[in-house]
């Protein structure tokens, strides 16, 4: 049967072990999270309150389009903002971290992007275990939200309702556009 056919006979969801256990209601969170986008809760309860305040001054909802990354997904960024011509040094506190990460880059700019991001994804990995963290992204603190399709007063609604939430820095990214949310 399906998921939906079990839901409906009402029993209770599987655990990975194929025992049924008792499970809280879940309501998927009013704001839009992108495919393959994923948030330790911590940073999702901060994003609800945020998308609360937000959805009470415009009546819309945030679009997350990045959260915790690993080391593919933030060469992949990465190397998507040097091909757009963003000075990462100018971006990222690390220099050092950063120098790595672009010489990387440099010595594989002739390959094709897939081999580009995976020597770049190497360096990050190893910055990683070193306990090198380029971008808070990485450690589960940060989070992306789309503001290309924002008004500015849909801007101004947004900065004002993450004032409101304690622990959360914005920082507003050109390339691609977004608002970039550092969270204690």
């Amino acid at each position: 049967p399906s998921a939906e056919e079990e839901r409906r006979a009402k029993l209770p969801p599987l655990t990975a072990l194929g025992k049924a256990v008792p499970a809280e209601p879940w309501e998927p969170p009013p704001y839009e999270v992108l495919p393959g986008v994923t948030l330790p809760a911590k940073i999702a309860a901060k994003i609800e309150q945020i998308d609360r305040g937000y959805a009470r001054r415009t009546r819309e909802h945030l679009v997350i389009t990045s959260g915790t990354r690993d080391a593919n997904r933030q060469a992949r960024a990465m190397f998507t903002k040097l091909r757009l011509g963003e000075d990462l040094l100018q971006l990222y506190r690390n220099k050092a971290a950063v120098q790595e990460i672009k010489k990387a880059y440099q010595a594989s700019s002739r390959k094709p992007p897939e081999q580009v991001v995976a020597a770049m994804e190497a360096v990050i990995q190893d910055q990683i275990d070193r306990g090198i963290y380029v971008s808070a992204h990485l450690r589960r603190g940060a989070v992306d939200v789309r503001n290309r399709t924002m008004s500015s007063k849909e801007r101004r609604a947004f900065l004002e309702s993450a004032r409101e939430v304690e622990g959360v820095l914005v920082i507003d990214e050109a390339t691609p556009p977004h608002y970039h949310l550092q969270i204690d």
